[in-house]
């Protein structure tokens, strides 16, 4: 019973966000897109959401307001960001819209979340390779290796030392890509253009952060939000 009521819940919460954020088709991508406010539409921000983070997406692309851009949130057919071969589709698919947003002058915010990482971080080196720069929000989505491409801290001094990059990661060992995370983080922690913060929140909590970089925040300070959590680094 209790979980019917949660299925029929979460559908309610769908149709009634539904109306904030229109459904569009990129290729064979499926995207939401929030509408910016008029009075200011400077940005663009992509959330590339993580793995089995369909709904908490939508939640954020409707509950978020967006005020100087606009959410894109990527969602391929068979969510795509279950496996990288998925997401060089969406990738393909959504390039000429980030393009066209940067050729027009918007400054573009990409925000790549576990394994929505990947995407983010290839996006933008291939706009990096374009001429064009903007910010790169990683939260435990630091990807090691793909087709022979080591995202690690080479590739970042390499491709996005234009970039404003920010990442983020969370604490303990259970999950592969935030430890990858931490250790890129290390790696590129004195860089003039990287700004690695070490939480000690777990994996699924850092999807707390995306309200700060939507909301146009500075990403808040470790120490200030810690307590909350209570976990240490690699337990």
């Amino acid at each position: 019973m209790r979980k019917a009521a949660a299925v029929i819940l979460a559908l309610l919460i769908l149709l009634a966000h539904s109306a904030s954020a229109e459904k569009i088709r990129l290729g064979k991508t499926n995207c939401l897109l929030q509408p910016a406010a008029e009075e200011d539409t400077g940005k663009r921000y992509v959330l590339f959401a993580g793995s089995g983070d369909y709904f908490f997406a939508i939640r954020k692309c409707a509950d978020i307001t967006a005020k100087d851009g606009m959410l894109l949130i990527p969602q391929g057919d068979s969510q795509y960001v279950l496996n990288s071969r998925a997401s060089d589709e969406v990738i393909r698919d959504i390039r000429p819209q980030l393009l066209e947003w940067a050729e027009e002058g918007f400054e573009m915010i990409l925000v790549g979340y576990s394994s929505g990482g990947y995407p983010a971080v290839e996006l933008a080196r291939e706009l990096a390779e374009e001429g064009y720069a903007g910010k790169l929000f990683v939260l435990d989505g630091a990807n090691r290796a793909y087709k022979s491409v080591y995202y690690n801290a080479d590739f970042y001094r390499e491709y996005l030392t234009a970039w404003d990059v920010t990442i983020c990661a969370s604490a303990g060992n259970s999950f592969r890509i935030a430890v990858n995370t931490r250790a890129l983080g290390e790696a590129l922690r004195n860089d003039e253009n990287v700004t690695y913060l070490q939480y000690n929140m777990g994996h699924n909590d850092m999807k707390a952060l995306y309200g700060y970089v939507f909301g146009g925040l500075e990403m808040p300070d470790p120490e200030e939000i810690n307590d909350l959590y209570g976990r240490k680094a690699g337990k």
